[in-house]
């Protein structure tokens, strides 16, 4: 019977599974519901910076996982 989800088999694989889960958890409702204030920082409001934090936070993770891929041999 073929998988259609392929999961992580290394430390670094989960690492970063779990980092991008947990990006992807600061971004629905519940938290962003907490960020949302009338406050603003640095002349933004808080869900701007929020939003700018969480798209900045995927790209570094991902990059990460490109960084780390790149040093995995393949099996070939």
């Amino acid at each position: 019977m073929k998988h259609y989800v392929v999961r992580p088999v290394t430390g670094r694989g989960w690492a970063l599974t779990i980092a991008f889960v947990a990006l992807v958890v600061l971004g629905i409702w519940p938290v962003i519901g907490w960020i949302n204030r009338a406050s603003l920082f640095l002349g933004l409001p808080w869900i701007a910076v929020w939003a700018y934090f969480i798209v900045f936070a995927c790209c570094a993770v991902m990059a990460i996982g490109n960084r780390w891929v790149e040093d995995v041999p393949d099996d070939e």
